[in-house]
């Protein structure tokens, strides 16, 4: 078996039976997905918020409805584009499935979780009760040197269990863990877009929280450099995240000047508690200066000709 489980868990003997398990994994990955969704649709929001075209257009309806609506289209589009194979396609998903190995050597109970994000790991690990874990590590991987923690026999007996519930040999299974018992994560940063649309309770971003107004002003002078330097955004994504990590320099040392450090920041965002205010309570969109932009657009141009 070419394996390389990283992931790999064994439930100790303080673990409940499987139903209650899930039933206390289901409650805790969901408050986890939840402090993990808010930072996510506050920074969709924010760049819709920031979008001057939008702010400009008849807005027609409520505000609050309108932002997080075109927030969310801004993230499913987004989606559409990417692979579901990639990482950042639905970052937030997370799945975890059971099996039971039986032997001379008593009853192991495993578990591989599949998260895209790793607090869902840590929030696995740190279940327990009377300070007890739920969980330990019980990973494997046939491509590197034993850890030295771990003992001869027990890597070997790691190996074997990951073989048995793989079922590498049967065709069916075609050596994947589609055929165990599982749970799965059913909310999605959709659904909770769509919480926010509807007021459901305990849906309240705070925006300010998320997205501070350096990120704003940030945003803001790297739109406006890209425009004066009339650069390609038709690039590959290695020439697009160098160009983008140059403009973040030359305005990283811009801010460190008199100039930079005197330059007026942009307005705070409203709170997520206010997002339903006249439009003309929102914040003016935030235009730096010709010169500032010049002087980024020569750093940045001194940096693409130093190579950095």
């Amino acid at each position: 078996m070419s394996a390389r489980l990283y992931d790999g868990l064994r439930l100790t003997a303080h673990a409940p039976d499987l139903f209650e398990l899930t039933r206390v994994i289901s409650k805790r990955m969901r408050e986890v997905f939840r402090e993990l969704a808010v930072p996510i649709i506050a920074r969709n929001v924010a760049r819709v918020v920031d979008d001057a075209e939008v702010r400009e257009r008849d807005m027609g309806g409520p505000l609050h409805n309108y932002l997080v609506y075109r927030a969310r289209k801004l993230w499913l589009d987004e989606q559409a584009g990417l692979d579901d194979r990639m990482t950042f396609h639905d970052p937030l998903r997370f799945s975890i499935v059971f099996g039971q190995v039986d032997d001379e050597y008593g009853t192991r109970r495993l578990a591989y979780p599949f998260a895209g994000n790793r607090a869902y790991a840590d929030a696995l690990m740190a279940l327990e009760a009377d300070s007890r874990p739920f969980f330990v590590d019980y990973h494997y991987q046939n491509q590197a040197d034993r850890p030295k923690e771990v003992r001869k026999d027990e890597w070997k007996r790691r190996r074997d269990d990951w073989n048995r519930l793989l079922e590498a040999d049967d065709r069916e299974t075609d050596g994947t863990f589609g055929h165990l018992p599982g749970w799965q994560l059913p909310d999605s940063i959709e659904s909770a877009f769509d919480a926010v649309l509807l007021g459901h309770k305990d849906t309240t971003i705070d925006l300010n929280a998320h997205c501070t107004v350096e990120d704003r002003m940030r945003r803001a002078l790297r739109r406006a450099v890209v425009l004066n330097l009339g650069l390609d955004e038709v690039n590959g994504i290695s020439r697009v995240l160098t160009r983008n990590r140059r403009i973040e320099r030359a305005i990283e040392l811009y801010l460190s000047t008199a100039a930079g450090a005197a330059m007026p920041r942009p307005a705070l965002l409203p709170d997520a508690r206010d997002l339903d205010i006249a439009a003309s309570e929102l914040p003016p969109v935030y235009e730096p200066s010709a010169e500032a932009v010049a002087r980024i657009s020569e750093l940045y141009r001194e940096r693409a000709l130093a190579g950095d």
